[in-house]
């Protein structure tokens, strides 16, 4: 009987020392509210080549303001001598239907899986954010008052290959952190493969896509560099294959305690890396904003961003945000005017997981149409899991 008990109590006490060696985590985010959302201006019929006047508003429930709603797993294994099996597993959801986001993609924000060291960094495969995204959301995002990624994003539609980009099929290295600084680089075999005519057996049939960054961070600084690529599927028309997008990014942004104040600018050729749409989904005419991966020989596109970050009290803050966008040739975008986007936002939090939060926005030649018009304004929660 003593022996039963003895047997029984190592078991489960190896049990505890092999669980304690591995973890996974469930986690999640749920952003909701209500907002308004109004699109006016005039637009050039593709067919007819008549000039159209659009104008549309709307009042009802939104997500995703603040942050993208999101549920996943991720954990990790000791794999012994400082090494780590790691995985993630992310699902994009929109709470006004429950229905998933990312094309309709089961695990649309990330399904990676990966070796991690402290000595030698970390090197994940999978669907996964680009370089240039993770490293502008690590400066302007999450870090930057709270989290506010859409109050620098979203309508203004600049920064192409930072503006929430993932790739299919990427493998990423990034390195440890030296002195502050830590360098990434990736590439994907198919960037995309719901695209079905940039998608095929061998590697040319493919759209492929490069993406590296540096980044670096120490005390109230933080700035980053990136680099992305698109090599065009040998499936596309001659004119695509002429095209080869590239997308470099600049950013950084200061804490001076009182205020927080950051600075990115981004220059995009040949096409363009990341879309976006009306606010908060829809479609009003030819407002549709710009087409994801697309191929454009000789396009050109400079996006500015000034964004200032400052708390109020120890609950709460406010933010702001001027982006400006230039893009010279209107068979990518539908226009060439240069567009002009200002945002203010207000967070405050009820606790260390919830928050609640108001968001305006206004865009002049919105989706680069002259006088064409957006005007959006959100209040939500954001609750973390």
């Amino acid at each position: 009987m003593k022996k039963t008990l003895l047997v029984a109590a190592l078991a489960t006490i190896s049990s505890g020392a092999v669980h304690a060696e591995s973890s996974v985590t469930l986690y999640g985010l749920i952003d909701a509210g209500v907002g308004y959302s109004k699109v006016e201006g005039s637009f050039t019929d593709p067919t007819t080549g008549q000039t159209v006047s659009a104008k549309g508003s709307r009042i009802g429930m939104t997500d995703g303001v603040m942050s993208g709603s999101r549920w996943g797993v991720r954990g990790k294994e000791d794999l012994g001598g400082g090494l780590y099996a790691t995985f993630q597993l992310e699902s994009g959801f929109s709470p006004r239907t429950g229905t998933s986001t990312q094309g309709g993609r089961l695990f649309g924000r990330e399904a990676t899986v990966g070796l991690a060291s402290d000595n030698w960094g970390q090197m994940k495969i999978g669907r996964q954010y680009n370089i240039a995204s993770r490293y502008f959301y690590s400066t302007l995002g999450s870090s930057f008052g709270g989290g506010f990624t859409q109050l620098n994003m979203g309508s203004g539609l600049g920064f192409s290959s930072g503006n929430f980009v993932r790739y299919d099929n990427l493998v990423t290295y990034e390195t440890p952190s030296v002195a502050g600084f830590t360098l990434g680089v990736g590439y994907s075999f198919s960037a995309d493969d719901s695209r079905a005519n940039q998608v095929g057996f061998e590697t040319a049939d493919n759209t492929r896509a490069i993406s590296v960054g540096l980044r670096y961070g120490n005390g109230p600084l933080s700035a980053f560099v990136s680099y992305d690529q698109l090599n065009p599927s040998s499936r596309l028309s001659e004119a695509q294959r002429d095209a080869t997008p590239r997308s470099y990014l600049v950013g950084a942004a200061y804490d001076f305690e009182v205020v927080k104040l950051a600075l990115a600018y981004g220059r995009t050729t040949d096409g363009w890396f990341g879309g976006s749409g009306l606010p908060n989904g829809g479609s009003i005419g030819n407002f549709t904003g710009v087409p994801t991966n697309a191929f454009v020989d000789g396009f050109k596109s400079n996006s500015y961003l000034v964004a200032l970050s400052a708390p109020v009290g120890a609950s709460s803050g406010v933010f702001g945000s001027w982006q400006r966008v230039d893009a010279n040739d209107d068979r990518l975008t539908g226009g060439d005017s240069t567009s002009n986007t200002f945002a203010l936002g207000y967070t405050y939090k009820l606790s260390k997981r919830t928050n609640l939060y108001a968001l305006g926005k206004y865009t002049k030649n919105f989706a680069f149409l002259s006088d064409a018009k957006a005007t959006e304004a959100s209040i939500g929660i954001r609750h973390q899991f």
